[in-house]
């Protein structure tokens, strides 16, 4: 009897599980570990995953997940295609949003054409509950889902541009929630309103009449010409997934399926190596950890700006840790000591560690918060500017220009945010309200992906606004009624007006006659 029941039991738990097939493009591993966290819980949990990353776990664990490597693209973004060079902030706003465009083209044309992935696409064999895209400027990956007869969810380490909000229906006020590429913050000015209203009405029409018929025109190249259009196949998506928190990003009104997750990499602690235990252990003044993360590389910083940051260090009282991606660090001061790679959610929790220089990346200042740790900012691409803006607002920490930033200011911002107890006391209070949630971020992304999968799709949760042409959404069609109704009446009172003066000229001058 017992024996029938654990069959039963299998045989019910293996009818619920999905065959999902995951695309997550972006070259960038501060992005990738978001999405590692969502797709090895769901293998864990029994669905048959099928995952094209340029990030592989390669975990021998994970005996239902087969992991298409396309970290090729990493090299894409070397050189002259850097994404530091291709969207520096000496360029305008819409030079810099036309170049992720076209960068994200590459990449994606790329990554359609590997191998693998072509074999998965040209397949006859393969059939997919589900889809999940990780959300990467340009939706070419949604092509999948037309190929596979399959639901969308679509998953994002950060936020999202206008585009997807609009693929859903969600709100997208100018002055309430500005675009992330506008980097404002706080109060905005009247010329800020303005700038946010125009660029709302620029972007559009730079990604609807340019950037998504190139995307389709690519789409169609790997996908077929009977593919639908990739801007229909986008406005089904099911539901969308932000990594976003309270303290970071402005409170906005969402959609239904629009659900916001956060915390879904950190994880628990693991026992650092030994070197840099006794490292951060005999640092009794304390250590300043740095790192710029994994787009922004302190190897490829200019020289002036390595003399500054070096010529700072050598004057605080403190240890430094720098993750320097180089085994050559010329000038080094004796209390630096760099690694090429640094455990860095392991080294924030040391209770050594007294500040960290970031380049604003969202998911770093999350582990900082999470680790009580104070922060010094030198943003350069993309949503850094903003974040470490937030972190300045919120009393968390500092931030410097890195085209302008001296010696001095350096080294000041160093002593003041480590001797200042008041940003460790607001990284606090800070992470009070980051962690006080029902359920882990992980947790809930998963539970929404098997609510898609449970009810083939979540048509339930779509807003009506996200299938209205905007004419209808923004009700031009009734404020050019109303302004016609308006007109017509001016004219009509203005020529009862004429007709009234036309009568009583006509009864003086027969007056006059008489």
């Amino acid at each position: 009897m017992l024996k029938l029941i654990f069959v039963l039991f299998v045989t019910i738990e293996y009818t619920q599980c999905a065959n999902i097939l995951c695309f997550f493009p972006a070259p960038s591993v501060s992005h990738q570990i978001i999405f590692q966290s969502v797709w090895k819980e769901l293998s864990l949990r029994g669905h048959r995953l099928t995952v094209i990353t340029p990030n592989a776990l390669n975990d021998p664990s994970l005996t239902n997940l087969t992991e298409i490597d396309v970290g090729f693209s990493y090299k894409m973004l070397s050189g002259e295609k850097g994404l530091a060079k291709r969207v520096p902030k000496e360029n305008s706003l819409m030079s810099n949003v036309v170049n992720l465009f076209d960068m994200s083209a590459e990449i994606l044309q790329a990554e359609l054409e590997y191998g693998e992935v072509q074999k998965l696409i040209k397949s006859d064999q393969e059939h997919f509950d589900l889809i999940i895209q990780g959300q990467f400027f340009l939706p070419m990956g949604y092509g999948f889902a037309a190929k596979f007869q399959a639901p969308i969810v679509g998953i994002s380490s950060c936020g999202v541009f206008l585009h997807t909000h609009d693929a859903v229906g969600n709100p997208t006020h100018p002055i309430i929630s500005p675009d992330s590429m506008l980097n404002f913050q706080g109060d905005l000015s009247f010329i800020d309103k303005l700038k946010s209203f125009l660029f709302n009405i620029w972007y559009r029409a730079i990604y609807y009449w340019y950037a998504l018929p190139m995307a389709d025109r690519v789409a169609r190249k790997y996908f077929g010409e009977d593919m639908p259009y990739l801007g229909d196949i986008e406005r089904n998506i099911s539901l969308l997934l932000l990594n976003v928190n309270p303290i970071m990003q402005t409170v906005r009104a969402n959609v239904p399926n629009v659900i916001e997750v956060n915390q879904m990499h950190i994880r628990e602690k693991k026992p650092l190596p030994k070197d840099l235990q006794e490292y951060l252990d005999s640092s009794s003044e304390g250590v300043v950890y740095f790192s710029l993360g994994s787009n922004v590389k302190s190897a490829n910083l200019t020289s002036r700006m390595r003399d500054v940051i070096m010529g700072a260090f050598s004057e605080v009282p403190y240890n430094i840790l720098w993750k320097f991606e180089t085994d050559d660090l010329p000038g080094r001061p004796d209390n630096v000591l760099t690694r090429k790679w640094l455990p860095q959610q392991d080294v924030l929790g040391h209770p050594n560690i007294k500040a960290f220089i970031t380049q604003g990346g969202a998911q770093s200042i999350e582990e900082a918060i999470y680790n009580e740790v104070p922060m010094i900012g030198i943003p350069f691409i993309t949503d850094q500017p903003t974040n470490v803006r937030r972190v300045v607002d919120l009393g968390m920490g500092l931030g410097l220009d890195y085209r302008t930033m001296t010696k001095g200011q350096l080294k000041n911002a160093i002593l003041e945010v480590v001797e200042n107890k008041k940003y460790k006391k607001r990284v606090q209070e800070s992470k009070a309200i980051l962690v006080d949630q029902p359920i882990k971020g992980v947790e809930k992304a998963v539970w929404w992906i098997e609510y898609v999968i449970r009810h083939k799709g979540a048509r339930i949760l779509r807003s009506p606004s996200a299938d209205m042409p905007f004419a209808e959404y923004f009700m031009l069609d009734v404020i050019g009624f109303i302004l016609l109704c308006i007109c017509l009446s001016f004219y009509a009172v203005e020529k009862v007006f004429a007709l009234l003066r036309y009568i009583l000229c006509s009864r003086r001058t027969k007056l006059k006659e008489n």
